[in-house]
C-alpha cells in the first residue's frame, strides 16, 4: 500500500510540475500576443491616418478641380462672346477669372487663352486658325501647378511624404456669328468682278475701308459662286446639300466656306397694311421742266425722270413700279418705308440720297419680279425682296442689307452691312456655347 501511495504521490507531484510548466508556457504566449497586437495596432493607425490624409487631400484636390473647371467654363464663354477682338476677349476672360477667384484662384495668364478655329465636323480646335478660316473659338486653361509656380499645397499628405499637387482645368467655347448673312440670294447668289462685301456699325461712326468689319457674309438655300477678284469679308454658305461655295479666280473669302443646316424660310412681303393705310396722298408734286406734276401716277407707278429732284417726306408708301431714270434725284430725310408690288429700277446716274446716312431709315420691300440697282451713287438702306431677282451693278456702294430670291453683285459694286440693323431675318443672333 505504501509503495502504491509513493508512486501515486510521485505521479501527483509530476502532474503538479507539469501543470506549472504549462501555466508558464501559457503566460509567455500571452505576452507575445499582446506585443503583436500593439505592433499591428500601431501599423494600422499609420495606415488609417494615411487613408484619412489621402481622403481629405483627395477631396480638396477634387474640390479645387471643380472650382477651376467652373471658372474656366465661364472664362471661355465670356472670351468667345468678344470675338473676333482677341485683346478684348483676353481682358474679359481675365476679369471673369478675377471675379471668380474664390479660395482656389488662380489668376489667368494671357498665354493660357488660346484662339483658333473650331471644326464642328471633327470636334477639334485648330490653333491658330487655318488659312481661309476665321477665328471662331477660344480655349481657356487654369493652372495650379509646380510649373506655373502655384501648386496646390496639401494638408495631411506631407506626413506620408507628399506635399504638393498639380491641378488644371480647361474649357473651349465656340462663337457662332450667325448661320446666314446680310446679303442673301434665296435660290442662288453670285458675287463677281471686283465686288466687295464687308461690314461696319453706323452707331460707332461712318464706314471706312481700313476699319471695316468681317460680317459681310453671303448665303443661299441654293448655290453660291464667288469669282473674279472679289472679296467676301465674312462667311459664304450654300444651301444644305448643295456643293460648297465655288470660288474662282483670285476671289477671297475670309470666313467660313460651308453649308447651311436648314432652309431660310424667309417670309414674303406683306403689303396689305400699306395698301390700306399709306402716305401716298401726302407726297408733294415734282417740278418737271416748266410745270409741276404728280410723281405717283393713277396706276400706282412712281417715277422720276432725267434732271428731276424730289424730296419724299418720311412715312409709309405703297407703289406698283418705281423707276428712277438718268440724272434724277430722290431725297430721303427721315424714317421711310416703301412697298413695291412690281419692279424697282434705278438706272443711269440717278441718285437716291438717304441724307440721314442710316440704313434703318430707308426700307424698301418688294414683292415684284425685279430689283435693278445700277448706279455709282451710294445707297443707304435695306432692300427686302424675297420674290425678286436682285442685281447690284456698276460701282454702287450699298450700306445696309439685301435679300432677294436671287442676288447678283457685279462689277465693282460694294455691299457694306450696317451691323446696327440687327435684322433677325438675315442673321441669327450671336451665341456662344461650350464645345469641349
Amino acid at each position: 500500500m505504501m509503495f502504491g501511495v509513493l508512486i501515486n504521490g510521485r505521479k501527483s507531484r509530476d502532474r503538479l510540475i507539469l501543470g506549472k510548466g504549462r501555466r508558464l508556457l501559457r503566460s509567455a504566449g500571452s505576452a507575445d500576443r499582446r506585443g503583436n497586437v500593439l505592433v499591428l495596432t500601431a501599423l494600422l493607425e499609420v495606415a488609417l491616418f494615411g487613408m484619412l490624409a489621402f481622403a481629405i487631400d483627395m477631396g480638396y484636390i477634387a474640390h479645387t478641380r471643380t472650382e477651376l473647371q467652373r471658372t474656366a467654363d465661364a472664362c471661355a464663354l465670356g472670351a468667345a462672346s468678344k470675338l473676333p477682338d482677341k485683346n478684348t476677349a483676353v481682358a474679359y476672360a481675365q476679369e471673369i477669372a478675377e471675379n471668380n477667384y474664390g479660395t482656389v484662384g488662380p489668376d489667368l495668364d494671357s498665354a493660357d487663352v488660346e484662339f483658333g478655329y473650331w471644326d464642328r465636323d471633327t470636334a477639334t480646335l485648330n490653333s491658330p486658325a487655318p488659312w481661309g478660316r476665321r477665328t471662331n473659338a477660344v480655349r481657356v486653361t487654369l493652372r495650379r501647378t509646380r510649373a506655373s509656380g502655384n501648386p496646390l499645397r496639401l494638408f495631411f499628405a506631407p506626413v506620408v511624404g507628399s506635399t504638393l499637387a498639380d491641378v488644371t482645368a480647361s474649357a473651349t467655347a465656340w462663337y457662332d456669328r450667325g448661320l446666314c448673312g446680310p446679303f442673301v440670294g434665296i435660290e442662288s447668289l453670285d458675287v463677281g468682278g471686283g465686288a466687295v462685301t464687308d461690314s461696319y456699325d453706323s452707331a460707332e461712326g461712318s464706314y471706312g475701308p481700313n476699319t471695316a468689319g468681317d460680317r459681310g457674309s453671303i448665303c443661299s438655300d441654293g448655290p453660291v459662286n464667288v469669282g473674279g477678284n472679289s472679296v467676301v469679308r465674312g462667311d459664304a454658305l450654300a444651301g444644305k446639300g448643295q456643293p460648297l461655295p465655288d470660288v474662282d479666280g483670285t476671289a477671297v473669302i475670309t470666313g467660313d466656306v460651308g453649308n447651311r443646316l436648314k432652309p431660310l424660310n424667309l417670309p414674303p412681303v406683306d403689303a396689305s397694311a400699306a395698301a390700306a393705310n399709306n402716305d401716298n396722298d401726302a407726297a408733294p408734286p415734282v417740278w418737271q421742266g416748266q410745270s409741276w406734276r404728280d410723281p405717283i401716277r393713277p396706276n400706282g407707278d412712281f417715277s422720276l425722270n432725267a434732271g428731276e429732284v424730289y424730296s419724299l417726306p418720311p412715312g409709309t408708301y405703297y407703289f406698283r413700279n418705281v423707276t428712277l431714270n438718268g440724272g434724277s434725284t430722290l431725297n430721303i430725310s427721315g424714317a421711310t418705308k416703301i412697298y413695291i408690288t412690281g419692279t424697282l429700277r434705278r438706272e443711269g446716274g440717278c441718285f437716291v440720297n438717304n441724307n440721314t446716312q442710316l440704313a434703318r431709315n430707308l426700307q424698301i420691300n418688294v414683292s415684284g419680279d425685279t430689283v435693278d440697282v445700277t448706279s455709282d451713287n451710294a445707297f443707304y438702306g435695306v432692300i427686302y425682296a424675297p420674290q425678286s431677282r436682285v442685281t447690284l451693278n456698276a460701282s454702287a456702294d450699298l450700306f445696309g442689307a439685301i435679300v432677294g430670291q436671287t442676288l447678283k453683285v457685279n462689277g465693282s459694286g460694294r455691299a457694306h452691312y450696317d451691323e446696327s440693323l440687327n435684322l433677325d431675318y438675315v442673321e441669327v443672333p450671336r451665341r456662344s456655347m461650350l464645345v469641349d
